[in-house]
């Protein structure tokens, strides 16, 4: 992934740099927090992190995942608990 600088101005980005890409091509614009912003997005880290663990959390339908850990990990038999 190509990461790159810029400013946004008037609804348009514009990079710092030339920048080789083709026409179609997706990009990710992340629009970085500056330390004067009082905006109430400018404490998002938490957020991001809350935003990351959903997106990579995998549904197995085993209600009993983290208790059972073991067993579903190493096969030793369920905890009575």
């Amino acid at each position: 992934m190509l990461s790159i600088e810029g400013t946004f101005q008037n609804g348009v980005v514009q990079p710092d740099q030339p920048v080789v890409g083709r026409d179609g091509q997706k990009v990710l614009i992340v629009f970085v927090q500056e330390e004067d912003d009082e905006s109430p997005v400018a404490n998002t880290a938490w957020g991001d992190f809350a935003q990351l663990l959903a997106d990579c959390q995998v549904r197995t339908g085993i209600s009993d995942l983290a208790h059972q850990q073991d067993h579903y990990r190493h096969g030793t038999p369920k905890r009575e608990d």
